[in-house]
């Protein structure tokens, strides 16, 4: 393999950068030095993976100090740093975001996405009430529309990991054990978001039969059951409710069952919601996936002959593959109840705090007391809520609720 020979005058093969380059570069480019080690690793030229020589590069690094901008106070101030630190933080930090969004999740799928950093958002859902006038008389005033304003709430759960790297592992130059705690830092944050938001889609606790917080459905602020089989519940606009017991995922008839509670969802005239087929997806356990991909392959309805089946490739219900949402993480909560219906109309993911990753490094207190060369942070703030309850509904296959399986 080539080396690279780049505008910084570093080199970089097998072995990784060159550390004495890197020194170089501290030495005689101080106030560039960031700006540049941003470059190299956006370029991709340092990743976590090629750093080799912990153990040379902070030897290399510790004691050159090097100028950043930081915020302090809501103003920003250079400060001198260390440019080890530097370097492996910029980094790290890559490396978490890369590993961040290279775990596979469906919580992305099920939500849309929004941003506000206030603990408690509330978000106006006006439905428009029209009159059920279905002809205006020539000598006759047009009637005027009205909107009912309701509103619904969704809070905050702020959660945080953090990686503490001691000096005696540079020195050891565990290079394995850095990469694979950085890694176990991204992917435990995802998989408590991903976990998250299952809980809030399926609306884990508060529709379980003794129902509690946390309810992702708060309307005026008040945590109420999404999931019921109750007439006129959670609210009049679901005559039949949004839940259906004894409706397990057998074949395309408990499908079809599905599709007949959500059309009949109404508005506030008491007529029925139309919900685009282009935007229904169904959320199946990892333990019913083969079955709703089964359905939805299948050309021809199961034991009758010739008969085309709604749900499969030649359907009008079908559903293509991008729309069958599964993850095991759902079997964690139950292996039975699946959901169906236009979860993007229904849930938003609100955050709070978008991930945020920080390092510290030798320049610290910590240093002095404890020796830790490195530290990281990764801190994040979100929760869902439900704007609406007509969008999905529920499917058990017999009565008892996930969480009280």
């Amino acid at each position: 393999m080539k080396s690279l020979n780049i505008s910084t005058g570093i080199r970089f093969g097998q072995r990784g950068p060159d550390i004495y380059g890197l020194r170089e570069l501290a030495k005689a480019e101080p106030v560039e030095f960031l700006a540049k080690v941003e470059d190299l690793i956006r370029d991709g030229h340092i990743t976590l993976d090629k750093i080799q020589r912990w153990d040379g590069l902070y030897a290399a690094l510790a004691d050159i100090q090097v100028p950043v901008t930081m915020e302090i106070a809501g103003a920003q101030r250079s400060v001198m740093a260390s440019a080890f630190p530097i370097l492996t933080g910029t980094t790290v930090v890559k490396a978490i975001n890369d590993r961040y969004l290279q775990v596979e999740t469906i919580g992305q799928e099920l939500v849309t996405e929004i941003e506000d950093n206030k603990k408690v958002t509330t978000i106006a859902a006006i439905h428009n009430l029209d009159k059920n006038i279905e002809e205006v008389k020539p000598t006759d005033d047009y009637p005027e529309i009205s909107a009912d304003e309701e509103s619904v709430e969704i809070r905050h759960k702020p959660n945080g990991r953090k990686l503490t790297i001691h000096a005696d592992t540079i020195e050891e130059n565990d290079a394995a054990d850095i990469v694979e705690r950085t890694n176990a830092l991204a992917e435990i944050a995802s998989d408590w978001v991903e976990e998250q938001t299952l809980k809030r889609v399926t609306d884990y606790d508060g529709s379980k039969a003794s129902a509690a917080d946390p309810y992702v459905y708060r309307p005026a602020g008040t945590g109420t059951t999404l999931y019921t089989e109750t007439d006129n519940s959670p609210g009049t606009r679901a005559p039949n409710g949004t839940g259906i017991q004894n409706n397990g995922l057998v074949d395309e008839s408990d499908l079809e069952n599905a599709r007949i509670r959500l059309n009949s969802m109404q508005n506030n005239r008491g007529k029925r919601i139309n919900t685009p087929y282009s935007e229904r997806a169904i959320l199946v356990p990892d333990a019913l996936v083969g079955t709703a991909l089964k359905i939805a392959n299948s050309e021809y309805v199961p034991g009758v002959e010739n008969e085309v089946s709604n749900w499969g490739p030649r359907g009008k219900w079908r559903l293509p593959p991008e729309r069958i949402h599964s993850s095991p993480k759902l079997d964690d909560l139950s292996t039975s109840a699946w959901y169906y219906g236009a979860f993007k109309r229904q849930f938003r993911r609100k955050w709070k705090l978008r991930m945020e990753i920080v390092t510290l490094g030798t320049d610290t207190q910590a240093y002095l007391d404890r020796r830790i060369a490195f530290q990281a942070r990764i801190a994040w703030d979100v929760e869902v809520g439900a704007v609406d309850y007509v969008w999905v509904v529920q499917c058990l296959s017999g009565t008892t609720y996930p969480a009280d399986e």
